[in-house]
C-alpha cells in the first residue's frame, strides 16, 4: 500500500508538471510577443529628421537637441538653432513641426504657456518623441514632403522658471 501511494503521488506530480508546462510556455510566449510589439524609437537630431523622416513614416522617433518654439493652438516646432544666432535674430538650422491636436495635453499646455515665440529660450530646451506623419502623402501630393510629428510627448530639459509672484525671498537682516 505504501508503495502504491508513492507511485500515485509521483504520477500526480508528473501530471501537475505537465499541466504547468504549457501555461508557463504560453506566459513566456505572451511576454515575447509583448516585447516584440513594443516600438523602439529611432533617435536623431533635427537635421537627421529632415533628411531621414521619410523612412520612419508611421513609426515612433525621438528628436533630441531642440527648443520648442512658435507654440500656438495648432502646434509648435522643435527647432535647432545655428551656433551664430544672436539675441533677437532667428537663424534656425531647421525645425520639426509638432501637431498640436494630437500632442500629449500637459506638454502642449506648457509649450503654449512659455514657448510662443520663435526665440531660443533656455526654458524651452527639450527633446520630443512622436510618430512621423506625412500629411501631403496622405492627400496624394507628389514631390517634396514636409514631415511632422504626431502624438508628441515633450521631455523638458530645463526646469521651469518661477513667475515673480512665486519666488520666495529670504528675510532681511539688519546691520548692527
Amino acid at each position: 500500500m505504501r508503495r502504491g501511494l508513492h507511485v500515485g503521488a509521483l504520477a500526480g506530480l508528473a501530471i501537475m508538471a505537465a499541466g504547468m508546462t504549457p501555461a508557463a510556455t504560453m506566459a513566456r510566449e505572451a511576454k515575447t510577443r509583448h516585447e516584440v510589439a513594443t516600438p523602439v524609437a529611432a533617435t536623431m537630431d533635427v537635421a537627421a529628421f529632415q533628411t531621414q523622416a521619410g523612412q520612419y513614416v508611421g513609426r515612433l522617433v525621438h528628436v533630441s537637441g531642440c527648443y520648442i518654439t512658435s507654440a500656438n493652438s495648432g502646434g509648435a516646432d522643435c527647432a535647432a538653432f545655428r551656433i551664430a544666432d544672436l539675441p533677437g535674430q532667428v537663424d534656425w538650422n531647421g525645425s520639426v513641426p509638432l501637431d498640436g491636436p494630437t500632442m500629449e495635453e500637459s506638454s502642449f499646455r506648457r509649450a503654449q504657456q512659455i514657448c510662443g515665440d520663435t526665440g531660443q529660450h533656455e526654458q524651452c530646451r527639450a527633446e520630443v518623441s512622436g510618430v512621423v506623419y506625412d500629411p501631403f502623402g496622405d492627400m496624394g501630393v507628389q514631390g517634396q514632403r514636409n514631415f511632422e510629428l504626431r502624438n508628441v510627448r515633450i521631455q523638458w530639459l530645463a526646469e521651469p522658471t518661477a513667475h515673480p509672484a512665486e519666488k520666495t525671498h529670504g528675510g532681511h537682516h539688519a546691520a548692527h
